[in-house]
């Protein structure tokens, strides 16, 4: 592992004044102790702290304001070499906090640095002024620009955006709902931030957005819905610990889907319950008077997911009911723990774990000499205790010991919620594992058991 620090300005009080005169930055190259990333999902920042002996790195934390983290994670060669490149860089963000510590008399002083990805910048932009909400006749490159120019911090990031599988230059407004287009800007809240309003310019389009290191990408959210050919964690091999359980207070939460159908430029939405139906919780109390369909349908509580490439309205119907019925049947979330920088994917390729992020698959499998290990054991009791000293949780031990015959034919295949990096060495060792958090995904085929 291996950190840079970009900082505006370094050194003594004189060559920071001299330097704070330019725009010039200066990168500093550190060597480590320990490296902790945590990938959340797009609606909130990802996050990493650097940890390291100040005695290496003669940095003063009050050096590095408005500094820059890079992290770089790799596994080495046959040979022990690798060195810091752009295909292993595993976070960039903004410095957040920086502490220096002495553990002990006898110890060197210890330099934490706290950063956080460039969606920190839109997040803290609230409430957000309304001259940054894009109007509906903008591009989704202009109303990126218009977000960032009301977007503190947030210049440099103005090109930093990349379109995956959909042109910048689509109307924001030519493909929303019936009920948007008499709006002139981008339906926001009062007191909303910077990340919200631009959320809302590509949901209108059945998009989502996430930071990648310090690029924004806009893309199509099918990866929630699909298998491709996802990474295997094996209980028995590759998995060091498991535990799941089940979310019941959202096995039955009313939902909606968007749909964005790039050939005719129109979005549809479709809702599970429909509005007003009595499945449906609400946000307050229901008022005496009678309520538009609109004001029924924003005083919901529904979870949002957007299906792009639809554009037959009773097709997307259905597929609402399917989630909300599919997604009743079982919400499992779990969490499991790796030692392994690389495992196969469902195909046999080899997968970089340090790559998996919120939103992509993960399959959770038995080891097949682990599971008929299980069959020959005479109990369940027996079974409970096998699995806990191999490293599962009591309740995740009494869940696979009782279903173990019937896991074969249970859908295996996960939706990541988060990822979580740890990679710390010391003197004489070191540590390195991966924490994947899952929770199971939506089968609109009717494939869940």
């Amino acid at each position: 592992m291996a950190a840079q620090f970009t900082v505006p300005v370094l050194g003594t009080r004189a060559q920071r004044i001299q330097q704070a005169a330019s725009t010039q930055a200066i990168s500093v190259a550190v060597a480590p102790r320990r490296i902790a990333i945590e990938r959340n999902d797009h609606n909130h920042a990802d996050a990493c702290e650097v940890t390291l002996d100040w005695t290496d790195a003669t940095l003063d934390p009050r050096m590095l304001d408005n500094g820059v983290v890079s992290a770089f994670i790799d596994d080495a060669n046959d040979s022990g070499f690798w060195e810091p490149r752009h295909f292993n860089c595993r976070f960039i963000g903004l410095v957040k906090d920086t502490d220096r510590d002495a553990p002990a008399v006898d110890e060197p002083l210890v330099v934490t640095v706290s950063a956080i990805d460039y969606t920190d910048l839109f997040l803290k932009a609230k409430p957000f002024g309304s001259k940054g909400i894009p109007h509906l006749s903008q591009s989704l490159q202009e109303a990126w620009e218009t977000v960032i120019s009301q977007t503190p911090g947030a210049e440099a990031l103005a090109k930093q955006i990349e379109f995956q599988d959909v042109s910048p230059g689509v109307q924001v407004g030519s493909a929303v709902s019936e009920r948007f287009r008499k709006l002139a800007r981008v339906p926001a809240k009062p007191g909303t931030d910077a990340w919200a309003v631009w959320q809302q310019c590509v949901g209108m389009l059945g998009l989502i957005s996430y930071f990648e290191l310090d690029t924004c990408i806009v893309t199509t959210a099918t990866n929630l819905y699909t298998e491709l050919d996802p990474p295997v964690l094996t209980w028995g091999d590759t998995l060091v610990s498991l535990k799941e359980s089940r979310q019941e207070k959202l096995a039955r939460k009313a939902v909606g889907i968007t749909s964005f159908d790039s050939e005719s430029g129109a979005t549809l939405e479709a809702f599970y319950p429909p509005i007003a139906d009595s499945r449906v919780k609400r946000k307050r109390a229901r008022a005496k008077k009678i309520l538009s369909d609109e004001a029924m349908r924003q005083g919901e509580e529904r979870d949002w997911f957007s299906y792009p490439g639809i554009s037959d309205q009773q097709v997307l119907d259905a597929l609402a009911q399917r989630v909300y019925e599919e997604r009743g049947r079982q919400e499992l979330q779990g969490r499991g723990r790796t030692a392994e920088m690389r495992v196969p994917t469902v195909s046999g390729a080899s997968f970089d774990l340090l790559n998996l992020k919120a939103g992509d698959s993960v399959r959770i499998q038995f080891a097949e000499n682990e599971r008929q290990t299980l069959l020959r054991l005479p109990t369940d009791g027996a079974r409970v205790r096998y699995l806990v000293n191999r490293g599962a949780d009591e309740a995740t031990a009494q869940l696979l010991a009782a279903n173990i015959r019937e896991f074969a034919q249970l859908e295996s295949t996960f939706l990541v919620r988060s990822v979580r990096i740890e990679f710390e060495i010391d003197d004489d060792s070191g540590s390195f594992w991966i924490d994947v958090e899952f929770i199971n995904r939506i089968q609109v085929d009717g494939a869940s058991a």
